[in-house]
C-alpha cells in the first residue's frame, strides 16, 4: 500500500511539474528601473521582433507569460523607449526568474531557472574583470613608450591576461556542451588556423593567411544547432564570409554560396532558413549584378525541391520574380522592343546601330528624370560621336501632347519612342519597369552591360571599358 501511494504521490508530482512547465513564464526584477512596461523581442536573422509586452506589478516584478512555448534562441529585454537591458538565452525550460540593476546589468544579474543563462552571466562577468585588469596597464604603455625595459614587463603581462581569457573562452564552449550559449560564444571567436601556415620553425607563411582562414571560417560555427539562426551571429558570419572573404564575380560566389548551403544540409531547419536568407540577401541586394545569385539560388536549392520553401505561400511569387528577372541579367541580350516614335515611324531597339545603346526609360512629369536630363543631354553630346553612342529612350507618358513638348523643348536628337505604342509587347513586364528613370546600357551585340544605373555612372562605366578595351588591343599587337 505504501509503495502505491508513493508511486502515486511521485506521478502526481511530476504530473504538476510537467504542467507548470507548459508554455513560458519570464519573470523579471529590475532595480530602480523607472519604467512601467518592459518588451520581449527576439532575434531572428539580422533583425529583431517583439513577442510580448510585461506591465510591472504591485511587487515590482514584470511577468512575460504565454500557453505556447516561444522558439529558442536569444531574446531581448528591452525598456518602453527601446533601451535594451540586456539580453539572454531561452533554451529548454521557459520558466526562468531575471533580476538586475539595470546600472551594471553583469555584476548585479541573478538567475533562477536556466544553467544556461548563468554560465553565460558568468562568462561575461570574468571577461570583464579580465578587460578591468587589462586596460590600465593599456593606458600605461601608451604613456610609458620610450621606457623600453618597463613597457616590456607591462606588454608581457598584458599577453598573459590575454592567454588567461582566451583559455577561458575556449574551455566554456567545450564544457558546456549542448548550451546555446556555449554555441553562440564558439560562433563569434575566430578559428585556431595559425598551426597551418607555421612550420616547426615556428615562421609563418603569409601566402596561405587569407586561403587558410577562409577555409576554416567556419570551423567554430554549429550547423547542427539551428538556434543560431536566432541570434545575431548567424547572419554576422554569413555575411562577413559572402561580403569580404570571397572574390566578389559570380563564379566565385555561386561557389561559395555552394559551399555554405552544403555545411547548412546537416539540419534541415538550418538548410531551409539558408536558403531563405540567401535569396533574400541578394534578391535586395544594392549592388548591380547579384540579382543573378538570386536566380541561381531559386533555381537551384528551392525551384528543384532540394530545399524547402521557408514561406510556401510566396513560392508562385518568387517563381514569378526570377522569371521577369532572369531576361535582364547582366551579359544577356536585351528583349526586343519595336516602339513608335512621334511620327509614327516603328523603331527595333535590335535594329538600332551603335557601339553602346542606352536604353532609357523616363516621364516628361517624373521630378528624378528631370534632373537627370541634363545630365543624358550632356553625355548624348560628348559621347554619341566619340563613342559612337546612341540613346532609344522609351516615354512612359500616356500623354502624347506633353511628351511631344517636351522633347521638342530639350532638343533631344535621339531615338525617342512611346512605350504606350508598342508593336513588341509590354515594355513594363519585359524590362521590369516599376519607376523611372531607369537606364540600361547595352554593347554592340545589344548584351546588357549595366541596369538601374544614371549618368554619372554610366559615363565611367563606359570611359573604363574603352581604356580596358585599348590596353588589351595594344598588349595584342606585336
Amino acid at each position: 500500500m505504501k509503495n502505491t501511494v508513493a508511486l502515486l504521490f511521485a506521478l502526481c508530482f511530476s504530473s504538476g511539474l510537467l504542467a507548470a512547465e507548459k508554455g513560458y513564464k519570464i519573470t523579471l526584477k529590475l532595480t530602480g528601473s523607472a519604467d512601467t512596461s518592459v518588451l520581449l523581442a527576439h532575434y531572428y536573422g539580422s533583425k529583431q521582433y517583439l513577442d510580448d509586452t510585461a506591465y510591472r506589478n504591485k511587487q515590482g516584478f514584470y511577468v512575460f507569460e504565454g500557453a505556447e512555448k516561444l522558439k529558442d534562441g536569444m531574446y531581448i529585454i528591452a525598456g518602453t523607449n527601446k533601451n535594451k537591458y540586456f539580453d539572454f538565452f531561452l533554451t529548454g525550460t521557459q520558466h526562468i526568474e531575471f533580476s538586475c540593476d539595470p546600472a551594471n546589468v553583469v555584476n548585479t544579474m541573478q538567475v533562477k531557472g536556466s544553467d544556461d543563462n548563468n554560465a553565460f552571466y558568468s562568462y561575461i562577468k570574468y571577461l570583464g574583470s579580465k578587460q578591468k585588469e587589462i586596460e590600465p596597464l593599456n593606458n600605461w604603455m601608451k604613456a610609458n613608450r620610450d621606457r623600453k625595459d618597463s613597457v616590456a614587463m607591462v606588454k608581457s603581462r598584458i599577453e598573459a591576461i590575454d592567454k588567461q581569457a582566451k583559455e577561458f573562452i575556449k574551455n566554456f564552449y567545450t564544457s558546456n556542451p549542448g548550451f546555446l550559449s556555449a554555441n553562440f560564444v564558439k560562433a563569434n571567436n575566430e578559428p585556431e588556423y595559425m598551426q597551418y601556415i607555421t612550420s616547426p620553425e615556428g615562421k609563418i607563411d603569409s601566402t596561405l593567411l587569407y586561403p587558410t582562414y577562409k577555409a576554416h571560417y567556419f570551423d567554430n560555427f554549429t550547423f547542427t544547432d539551428p538556434r543560431l539562426i536566432y541570434t545575431p551571429v548567424f547572419s554576422q558570419k554569413i555575411d562577413f564570409y559572402l561580403d569580404k572573404l570571397v572574390v566578389p564575380t559570380r563564379d566565385s560566389l555561386e561557389k561559395d554560396i555552394d559551399r555554405v548551403m552544403t555545411l547548412a544540409s546537416v539540419n534541415k531547419e538550418m538548410e531551409t532558413y539558408m536558403a531563405w536568407f540567401l535569396s533574400l540577401k541578394y534578391e535586395t541586394s544594392q549592388v548591380m549584378g547579384h540579382d543573378a545569385l538570386f536566380v541561381y539560388i531559386v533555381r537551384k536549392y528551392l525551384e528543384t525541391g532540394k530545399v524547402d520553401y521557408l514561406y510556401p505561400e510566396v513560392k508562385d511569387n518568387i517563381l514569378k520574380r526570377i522569371n521577369a528577372l532572369e531576361p535582364l541579367l547582366l551579359d544577356k541580350l536585351a528583349p526586343e522592343l519595336i516602339l513608335v516614335d512621334t511620327n509614327n515611324v516603328a523603331h527595333s531597339l535590335q535594329a538600332t546601330k551603335a557601339r553602346y545603346t542606352l536604353l532609357f526609360f523616363w516621364e516628361s512629369s517624373c521630378g528624378h528624370c528631370q534632373q537627370e536630363m541634363p545630365k543624358v543631354l550632356k553625355l548624348y553630346d560628348d559621347f554619341h560621336t566619340r563613342y559612337n553612342l546612341e540613346i532609344y529612350g522609351v516615354s512612359t507618358d500616356t500623354s502624347f501632347v506633353k511628351w511631344k513638348a517636351y522633347i521638342k523643348k530639350n532638343k533631344m536628337s535621339w531615338i525617342n519612342v512611346n512605350g504606350h505604342l508598342s508593336v513588341s509587347g509590354n515594355y513594363h513586364t519585359l524590362y521590369d519597369i516599376r519607376s523611372t528613370p531607369i537606364m540600361y546600357l547595352l554593347d554592340e551585340n545589344k548584351k546588357i552591360l549595366t541596369k538601374f544605373l544614371l549618368i554619372d555612372d554610366i559615363s565611367n562605366v563606359i570611359i573604363k571599358r574603352e581604356e580596358a578595351l585599348e590596353k588589351s588591343k595594344k598588349e595584342k599587337t606585336p
